[in-house]
């Protein structure tokens, strides 16, 4: 009796540690390269050709806040079917997303679907203070990336 406890114990820290080792090489594809940050403050914007809402809505409004913004802010545009490694390394399930990267490489706030002008436009300036929006902080929670979070891995 004693030595199934032992093997069924066994097996479930071999699950666990695998599970681990997935969740952690996970978040490591999922941080920012170098090369896709070119400012203090970068947003990136997820999208497809044939995504509608992409190309009616959220591209419109991105070309307006870039127009408005000018040099300080970076707006990189990613088409997910051309980048593929992009999207995985962001973790990005739905077009569009909008992402908000720093300097230093950290995902400030991810928004799912379209965001406003509005909505990005306070969005910059609290990441501009260094205050309101905390690190990682999410408009629509992403249940992979919080599941990952709260695995205690």
């Amino acid at each position: 009796m004693i030595e199934r406890l032992l093997l069924a114990a066994g097996i479930l820290l071999v699950l666990w540690a695998g599970w681990c080792l997935i969740a952690g090489a996970q978040r490591r594809l999922a941080r920012p390269r170098a090369a896709d940050l070119e400012g203090s403050l970068t947003l990136l914007y997820f999208h497809t050709p044939t995504c509608g809402p992409c190309q009616l809505l959220q591209t419109p409004i991105l070309e307006t806040l870039a127009a408005e913004w000018k040099e300080a802010v970076t707006v990189r545009s990613v088409d997910v079917t051309a980048d593929p490694e992009a999207a995985a390394r962001y973790r990005v399930w739905t077009v569009p997303t909008t992402m908000w990267v720093d300097a230093s490489g950290t995902v400030r706030v991810v928004n799912n679907g379209v965001a406003t002008a509005e909505t990005l436009r306070r969005q910059w300036l609290q990441l501009r203070k260094g205050s309101g929006l905390a690190e990682g902080t999410r408009s629509h929670p992403d249940l992979h990336s919080a599941s990952l979070r709260r695995s205690g891995c």
